[in-house]
């Protein structure tokens, strides 16, 4: 009855609508990023890792970073901050937007990150603490807002300067039912991107669905040949594309995905 229930909102809702009113940040972050959670492991040992090599090679760095995520995947933004001067976090419901304020505000029952910030510190030589790793985050970060993919704009009303890279963090591939809708909105959110920009997408590879913990949501399958052409038709070089394959023999039932996808890209022309 679950499923019937949840196949008749996506047809009757839209993805944003969907997310707005069953998409739980918190229930997000403890099935999948909680100490000790095998997704948490494949993925710090992995995406993470990969990460912050290309940010300490020193060729992904600017003024301003924006981070679109659909849920408070701070980590990767505490893996960038070090090399931006600004930070800003987008995510598309208001509830994870809330999430986000807490953390950023040092609220009593904001979510713990403290593992994946000292993770950050270990990888990069403990050169800060996690504390000042998290600090330096919060400080840097100086708007969160609300997105919408259906916009030409997502960030509208607000209209921003375009920026020094986008970090895009498993939130176009969610937010869309076809490859088609992929593309567009994919090319909507590059026109927050300076030409000789960085795009650095972080999804996952053949997953087909996800859960926050109790609803199941619709993920657009992905793979590597498909994203390669998407990215290079609307005016990116690739720098990298890296998949990884799963190595979490858990959650299975919750998460269907068979690895993860790092790209890496530059902005060639006006999108």
């Amino acid at each position: 009855m679950e499923n019937t229930v949840q196949e008749q909102e996506i047809t009757n809702l839209s993805l944003q609508e969907l997310h707005e009113k069953n998409l739980d940040a918190k229930g997000m972050w403890e099935t999948y990023y909680r100490k000790g959670a095998g997704f948490r492991e494949d993925n710090l040992h992995q995406i993470m890792t990969c990460l912050m090599k290309i940010f300490s090679s020193g060729c992904v760095k600017g003024n301003t970073l924006i981070q679109f995520t659909v849920a408070p995947l701070l980590q990767y933004s505490l893996a960038a901050c070090k090399y931006f001067k600004e930070i800003i976090v987008a995510t598309s419901t208001d509830n994870c937007l809330r999430e986000i304020e807490k953390w950023r505000k040092n609220e009593v029952d904001a979510l713990d990150m403290c593992h994946v910030a000292q993770f950050v510190c270990d990888v990069e030589g403990n050169r800060e603490t996690w504390m000042e790793k998290k600090s330096m985050l919060q400080s840097k970060m100086k708007k969160v807002l609300k997105y919408n993919v259906n916009k030409s704009n997502p960030l509208a009303p607000i209209v921003l300067p375009q920026v020094d890279c986008l970090l895009l963090t498993h939130c176009v591939e969610v937010n869309t039912l076809t490859k088609e809708a992929f593309c567009s909105v994919l090319k909507n959110i590059s026109l927050q991107l300076k030409p000789g920009g960085a795009l650095i997408m972080i999804g996952l590879n053949d997953c087909t669905f996800y859960m926050d913990g109790k609803f199941k949501f619709p993920h657009l399958c992905l793979d590597g040949v498909f994203l390669r052409k998407a990215v290079t038709n609307i005016g990116y070089r690739i720098e990298e594309l890296n998949l990884m394959p799963r190595t979490c023999e858990e959650l299975f039932d919750v998460n269907d995905y068979g690895g993860f996808i790092l790209l890496y890209a530059r902005k060639e022309t006006v999108g």
